[in-house]
């Protein structure tokens, strides 16, 4: 089965994106509709942060505030909350890890992480009352 085409819109970063995650898919594995928006958000998104990246590129990781102050790039800060945006996008495609098994939804992974603090914490406080 042939992989979808990049939605109509995307840059080189985006279809680049697009096309990995369509290629590490599975044989047999398809995303849902939600799954295909959320990978198409993500994909434009990918697109944003190309073109903020090459501005701090070409102007620097600094600029000159209000003030005459050093101040940190606006291109810098945003680049760094959309790759929080990207990384919750791609977050909740429930992609199969290659040994076949569905990976954990972003709940699945919150509560094993919880549950790992919690036993460790209990398993290191044993081994210092034994």
């Amino acid at each position: 089965m042939a992989s979808p085409k990049p939605p109509t819109g995307l840059g080189k970063a985006g279809k680049a994106l697009w096309r990995a995650i369509q290629r590490d898919l599975q044989d047999g594995w398809a995303l849902d509709a939600r799954e295909a928006h959320m990978l198409e958000r993500a994909c434009r998104t990918a697109d944003d942060l190309a073109v903020l990246e090459a501005t701090v590129d070409k102007e620097g990781a600094t600029v000159e505030g209000s003030r005459g102050q050093t101040v940190v790039h606006p291109a810098l800060i945003e680049a760094r909350q959309l790759r929080v945006v990207q990384l919750r996008l791609l977050s909740v495609l429930e992609l199969a890890d290659p040994s076949g098994q569905q990976s954990a939804t972003p709940a699945q992974s919150r509560a094993r992480r919880a549950a790992e603090a919690r036993w460790g914490h209990e398993r290191k406080a044993g081994s210092h009352a034994a």
